[in-house]
């Protein structure tokens, strides 16, 4: 015969038991609820493989790329006047020189004036036989008086006299400069060809 204390005893080990086995009812339960696993709230969530924020690019835009206004837009230079030609059409033919000579070093300078116009001689003409030197002036032009020499040219060792002569003024609406000697070959066909302004050379 079982007694009052093994009685209270095996009460109480059956109501353990039967709170553990509820605990454990209530935890399995929680664990199968959707949603109730910590894990899950940390897995991130998949994206779409085509991002809305980055637009699709054309290829052939791409390569080619659209012309700029700068690219589509050819630069057009304005036409420069070329530099053997007057600045005023209306200078060609003309002409207004200040003449200097000097037949030695040592001689005083004599001084001409010549004015070709379009037409003719001009009134201001001091130089003798105008004509001759206007028509010489139209024939070899601005270009003559504003040539460099040739420092490489060949020219023979011949000496037509002391004389120096200097023509400044304009010629087809351009400002000319140029001296004049009969120091060699290439000097005394220079002279010689303003023979009619500067009058012949020593050497003949």
């Amino acid at each position: 015969m079982r007694s009052i204390g093994d009685a209270t005893s095996s009460a109480t080990v059956r109501s353990t038991g039967l709170l553990a086995g509820a605990v454990l009812a209530v935890l399995l339960a929680g664990c199968g609820a959707p949603g109730s696993n910590p894990g899950a709230d940390l897995t991130p969530a998949p994206t779409d493989s085509t991002d809305s924020s980055t637009e699709p690019t054309d290829p052939a835009g791409s390569a080619s790329g659209s012309p700029t206004d700068s690219e589509s837009t050819m630069p057009t230079d304005s036409p420069k006047p070329s530099p053997t030609l007057p600045s005023d059409p209306a200078a060609v033919g003309t002409a207004m020189l200040n003449i200097s000579i000097k037949q030695s070093p040592e001689a005083e300078a004599t001084q001409y004036v010549l004015e070709c116009t379009a037409d003719g001689v001009g009134e201001a003409t001091t130089l003798p036989n105008p004509e001759a030197a206007c028509a010489a002036v139209k024939e070899l032009g601005a270009a003559f008086f504003t040539a460099k020499p040739d420092p490489n040219r060949m020219c023979t060792q011949q000496y037509g006299g002391p004389q120096t002569a200097s023509v400044k003024g304009t010629v087809d609406g351009k400002r000319v400069s140029a001296s004049f000697a009969a120091t060699d070959g290439c000097e005394i066909s220079r002279w010689n060809a303003l023979e009619s302004i500067l009058g012949t050379s020593g050497a003949r």
